[in-house]
């Protein structure tokens, strides 16, 4: 897998089975809470693998989208220009796209005809790219255990 070169956003986000007001307040510092999850940037400049690595020492994973309002919400988390890891990936199959944190691949508002495997050497992992419609998905982890977060 190639090094994305560019300035990266990872994305992690925690899950808890709260009431959302508890959530919020159970986000730690510097984390944003949407719905029952708390999000949160690094900028970093890392391949897939490194991103879902970094994220997994959190206990996390990198993002999964599944539903329309999240995935705007996650947009609005960033300037435009950026691109954005997410946990999507077709690794283990070639074309039968998952998520890293094991939850079903079942978003479809993305841009005509993505995810796909197209450009140099084929694309295996979801990137998010506000500007165009390359690949819509995010870099973002679940999270279960937020008292272990510094």
């Amino acid at each position: 897998m190639a090094m994305l070169r560019s300035l990266l956003l990872l994305l992690i986000v925690f899950t808890m089975g709260n009431a959302e007001a508890e959530i919020a307040e159970k986000c730690p510092y510097g984390w944003t809470n949407f719905g029952v999850r708390c999000y949160k940037f690094f900028s970093q400049s890392v391949n897939w693998i490194t991103a879902e690595r970094n994220c997994q020492s959190l206990d996390a994973n990198l993002v999964s989208v599944h539903n329309k309002p999240e995935h705007d919400f996650l947009l609005s988390l960033w300037p435009s220009s950026i691109i954005c890891w997410a946990g999507g990936h077709d690794g283990e199959q070639e074309g039968q796209w998952v998520w890293s944190d094991g939850t079903a691949f079942d978003y479809t508002y993305w841009c005509s005809g993505e995810p796909n495997n197209v450009g140099v050497g084929g694309e295996n992992c979801v990137e998010i790219i506000t500007l165009s419609c390359k690949k819509a998905v995010f870099c973002a982890t679940f999270y279960n255990n937020l008292h272990t977060v510094a």
